[in-house]
């Protein structure tokens, strides 16, 4: 059933699903550990904040602040992975 279900939604439909419902996109990803530690790991105030404006991510992400902060945690995953 899932791969069927897989194999009709295009990029574009499930990029609406996931706009006009992002409860429901938040509540699933809550289920996963790597999610749950992210949240852990930030302030109550931050949690709030990017929750209350995950419409923004993408935009962040394509900034330059944004761009810079996420090769920050790259580069700091990449040493943490590699034992640096």
């Amino acid at each position: 059933m899932l791969a069927d279900l897989l194999r009709i939604i295009t990029p574009d439909t499930l990029a609406a699903a996931i706009k006009s419902n992002p409860t429901v996109i938040q509540l699933a990803l809550q289920k996963f550990d790597a999610y749950n530690s992210f949240g852990s790991a930030l302030s109550n105030n931050q949690q709030l904040v990017i929750s209350n404006n995950l419409n923004k991510v993408d935009a962040f992400f394509k900034s330059e602040q944004g761009k810079t902060s996420l090769g920050l945690l790259a580069e700091e995953f990449v040493n943490f992975v590699e034992g640096k």
